[in-house]
């Protein structure tokens, strides 16, 4: 392992601004691996999937062996560089749009610096891939075994000073960088507050059943069938289970993903926008995930009866 050059990725990474980092070694998630957080993941994403608890997301099956193994996607990988950025602004839950989703999209502005990181590693005669969302790693996972945190009954990443409220992303490479120790704890602890919490039942410990997740049904769901849960006063995406959290008591409002004017419309407004007017709104915010018509006939119905804006931290 080569301690100099990790220690240039980190101050890298550290002058382009990301809030947390580490570094896990790139291996199989094979048994000959067993004692890592990452195979322990991955068996137990697996079991997810062979339980349909992903609903209608056939690509997440469909990616499952390539997950099993980051040399599939970089030939010669031999570490994850991970990275956390916060994007949390309050501890209320603000219906109709998830917080992730009031300023810029992530992706590009993360995509961005990683490829800053990509390109340096290049430049020292490395391959390096840079992601963010954008390939089949269980990203959470990885980011346990580089030492950020653990995965919470939510199922979120939890950091014990950024909280939940957070984008992952990450760079694969073929440098031999020196991995971090990985976090073991499980701070959850007792509590069950986000379970107890969650309106439509989908969260039971550490295992989300997308068939019953607001966010799933708002955001990943192409229409919503008459088998979704009800909705509440969400459009896209849900905070509630990251707004119960004890560990977000943390987290301080950052200054990079500031909401845009339209992430406190109310849902009353959003139900009178025109459709190009939302084509408008979904330019550069992680908005575009979801179709303008599907923002609009959600905007349109009436709000399912629970009162998911009412529960705070």
């Amino acid at each position: 392992m080569n301690l100099a050059l990790t220690q240039a990725v980190k101050a890298l990474v550290r002058g382009l601004g990301f809030d947390a980092w580490g570094i896990a070694a790139a291996h199989p998630l094979t048994e000959a691996y067993a004692h890592t957080p990452t195979y322990a993941a991955y068996q137990r994403y697996r079991a997810w999937i062979e339980g349909g608890h992903h609903a209608g997301m056939r690509y997440l099956a469909e990616t499952l062996a390539l997950r099993q193994d980051p040399t599939r996607l970089l030939e010669g990988a031999q570490a994850i560089l991970l990275v956390l950025q916060s994007y949390f602004q309050t501890r209320q839950a603000r219906p109709p749009l998830a917080q992730y989703a009031w300023g810029a999209d992530y992706h590009a502005r993360l995509r961005l610096r990683l490829q800053i990181v990509a390109d340096y590693l290049e430049r020292q005669g490395f391959a390096a891939r840079p992601f963010v969302d954008t390939a089949p790693l269980l990203e959470k996972a990885w980011a346990v075994e580089a030492g950020l945190g653990w995965i919470g009954k939510n199922t979120l990443l939890l950091h014990r000073r950024l909280g939940s409220y957070t984008f992952i992303g990450g760079v694969l490479t073929t440098a031999p960088l020196l991995p971090d120790p990985p976090f073991y704890q499980d701070l959850c602890g007792t509590c069950n507050r986000c379970i107890e919490a969650c309106p439509t039942k989908a969260l039971s410990p550490y295992s989300l059943d997308a068939r019953r997740c607001i966010a799933y049904w708002t955001i990943e769901a192409r229409e919503v069938q008459a088998e979704a849960p009800p909705l509440g006063e969400w459009l896209f995406g849900c905070d509630i289970c990251q707004v119960v959290c004890p560990w977000n008591r943390f987290a301080r409002p950052q200054g990079e993903f500031v909401p845009a004017a339209h992430a406190f419309w109310p849902r009353e407004k959003w139900a009178t926008a025109s459709r190009g007017e939302i084509k408008r709104l979904q330019r550069g915010s992680a908005l575009r995930r979801a179709r303008p018509e599907k923002l609009l006939a959600l905007a349109r119905q009436n709000p399912s009866p629970h009162r998911s804006g009412a529960i705070k931290g």
